[in-house]
């Protein structure tokens, strides 16, 4: 059987609703239009968008106009936040769709911090030895790949939380990178955000792999499970692997928590045959991905670093413990009322660092480890960005670092994180480089 008649099949003679217009609820609606032609599709979104201009036999509404009980199939953007009483309806999406029919072939990495840059990794090295495709949140929509795909090829697939909280299957290979305090303001609480998570190894078969922490190993509580520290781990900057290793020298990732994501890939290219040498060929060509501990260059003697992918005080710590030159440090952005306690105490003993704090989460650590006695010498409050790079072209010393590491999302004065890098480097340098 074709993919195409695969597909038909899923979505032939259903009443089926696309809920959200962005990025991935477009390519569900162009993927289903060019499968079945002439199949009502019906479309929901908060706001009318002049994409329902691209679209034939489609009725449009508004969110709070959708009459959501009358469909066998809604298929959702990751972002929404499903009402209550929405739960029991037939909701699914992109992802939940690419696992049923392609989960033998998906190599699946989930994870509060490391998705983007582990699975890049996994579909660098894996391409070396055969076709993958690179889907999710930093590749393409899943949908957008299928009529490229061969049988035998191989996907890697960052997946995340969003994407899994509808899900009722799972990859043959399963990557549970870590899991924190995140996207507290959709789930309500850490234990249904973990929930949704868990769901990247809840329903795998008997043959199936799973790559999960250590420390989070109880959440699955499987004997067979590869634990990420104790069986894949890193020494001497060597990876290892059961009885095997490899050199992870001569690469430009940064932080002994890359090098344990290295210590993954390894793994896996083991798996599917990957040689180590084209393993070391792969890894030691890969660049930083934008905003991901990447340094953005150098001006009056100080070392810019742009990490604005860091959300939560986890990756600020990782970031500070991995750039041992750092000088200054600027956090802050929305608070949404995560624990900081662990990144207030790793501050308290950092005499060494000039930390700027910023905005509204930046102003409540700073009020926090005041009242908790926990300030360092050099600390400093001020009001954004703006005036956070300034103050630290002034206090940072020469072949010193500076750090953007926010610990915090940045939805209250930027789109999101790639703009607030963005902006980090107008600020430092006065311009963007264009890609």
């Amino acid at each position: 059987m074709s993919y195409i008649e695969e597909w038909r099949q899923e979505f032939k003679g259903k009443r089926i609703l696309i809920w959200g217009l962005g990025m991935e609820g477009k390519s569900s609606y162009r993927f289903i239009r060019s499968i079945l032609p002439e199949q009502s599709i019906d479309l929901a979104d908060q706001v009318v968008s002049s994409f329902i201009e691209e679209t034939i036999n489609t009725t449009f509404f508004l969110e709070n106009d959708c009459p959501f009980e009358s469909y066998d199939l809604i298929l959702k953007a990751p972002g929404i936040v499903v009402k209550e009483e929405y739960k029991d309806l037939p909701i699914s999406g992109q992802a939940p769709l690419f696992l049923k029919h392609y989960r033998d072939r998906i190599i699946g990495v989930t994870g509060t911090k490391g998705k983007s840059t582990t699975t890049s990794l996994i579909y660098e090295v894996l391409n070396k030895k055969q076709t993958t495709h690179l889907v999710g949140n930093i590749g393409k929509a899943c949908f957008d790949v299928i009529p490229e795909m061969k049988e035998d090829d191989l996907i890697a697939f960052e997946i995340s939380c969003h994407q899994l909280e509808f899900a009722k299957h799972s990859p043959h290979i399963a990557v549970y990178l870590n899991l924190y305090e995140e996207h507290l303001d959709h789930y309500g609480s850490f234990e249904k955000y973990g929930a949704a998570k868990d769901k990247i190894f809840q329903f795998q078969k008997e043959g199936d792999l799973l790559f999960i922490k250590d420390d989070i190993k109880e959440r699955a509580n499987r004997e067979d499970a590869y634990l990420i520290g104790k069986d894949v781990y890193v020494e001497n900057h060597r990876a290892h692997f059961k009885e095997k290793e490899v050199s992870l020298e001569n690469i430009h990732l940064i932080g002994k928590h890359n090098e344990l994501n290295l210590a993954i890939v390894y793994a896996i290219a083991n798996y599917y045959g990957v040689s180590d040498e084209e393993y070391k060929e792969a890894i030691q060509s890969f660049l930083p991905l934008p905003h991901r501990l990447q340094k953005i260059g150098e001006k009056d003697g100080i070392v810019y670093v742009d990490d604005s992918i860091s959300t939560i005080g986890q990756s600020c710590i990782n970031a500070l413990e991995s750039l041992k030159e750092t000088g200054s440090v600027l956090i802050g952005g929305m608070d949404r009322g995560i624990d900081y306690s662990d990144l207030k105490h790793y501050l308290h003993t950092r005499n060494d660092l000039h930390i700027i704090f910023m905005y509204q989460s930046g102003k409540r650590v700073y009020e926090e480890m005041k009242e908790e006695n926990l300030l360092p010498e050099q600390v400093y409050l001020v009001e954004d960005l703006e005036e956070a790079v300034t103050l630290a072209k002034q206090c940072t010393g020469e072949g010193k670092i500076c750090l953007l590491s926010p610990a915090a999302s940045s939805y209250d004065h930027f789109k999101n994180f790639e703009e607030r890098g963005e902006v980090f480097k107008q600020l430092v340098f006065g311009y963007v480089e264009s890609n």
